[in-house]
This record gives structure tokens, sequence and C-alpha cells, in this order.
């Protein structure tokens, strides 16, 4: 019995959520919680730690990585509450 494997989040941002991220304005992204969103986060979290996402700016080559601290439910939204910036 192995440790869950860490798998990488990536998420397709809007230039200004991107920026207002990069600058450290915002430190949660939110995402509607729908099952579509959550097959898409869930299986890559890990209550053990280690996750991470990877924001892309738009669909330009520019990224930044973090680790999430939280995955949380707050009403009809998700969020990922973000931690130290890898890169």
């Amino acid at each position: 019995m192995g440790e869950k494997p860490i798998l990488v989040l990536q998420l397709v941002l809007k230039h200004k959520y991107y920026d207002a991220i990069d600058r450290g304005d915002q430190t949660v992204e939110h995402r509607v919680n729908t099952e579509y969103w959550r097959r898409r986060i869930l299986p890559k979290w890990n209550s053990n730690g280690g996750n991470k996402v990877i924001f892309h700016k738009g669909y330009t080559k520019e990224t930044m990585t973090f680790l999430i601290k939280v995955v949380a439910f707050n009403g009809d939204k998700i969020e990922l509450h973000l931690g130290d910036r890898l890169d």
C-alpha cells in the first residue's frame, strides 16, 4: 500500500486573474462546484500534501506553479487556497 501519487492540476487563466495571482493580490482560485470541476480537481488532491497547480496565462507559454494548501467547498464554489510559489 503505497502513498497516493502526486498529480499536477493545470488551469488556464485569463490574463487579469493570472496577473493578480502573480502580484500576490489573489491567494485563492475559485471554480464553480460542478461535477466537471470536482472530477478535474479532486483526483489530483492528496490530503498528505505535495499538491501542485500550474497556472497558464491564457494560451501562452507563460506559467507559474504553486503548492495547494487547501481545497475547500464554499457553497457553490470550490476554493483552491494557494501556498508557496515553486518557480
